[in-house]
């Protein structure tokens, strides 16, 4: 898995934990909807001030939103 791929389900995965759609974590980092969503697809790369952000967003750390799981 690319990546991208892996950040975009891990993106996914944390907002919905989160129990947020995807405008309002949009709303919340002050991105657009469509970039959640390019992002949660695997369509769009993440640069520092963009995963700060929705980290924020998120109330993690941009750290464990890149977190990878490791393999048992």
């Amino acid at each position: 898995m690319s990546s991208r791929n892996y950040l975009g389900r891990r993106l996914a995965a944390l907002r919905e934990k989160g129990g947020l759609s995807q405008r309002q974590l949009a709303d919340r980092a002050g991105v657009s909807q469509a970039f959640v969503s390019l992002v949660e697809g695997g369509g769009r790369e993440l640069s520092r001030p963009y995963a700060m952000a929705l980290a924020d967003a998120l109330g993690v750390s941009v750290d464990e939103l890149q977190r990878k799981e490791k393999k048992s």
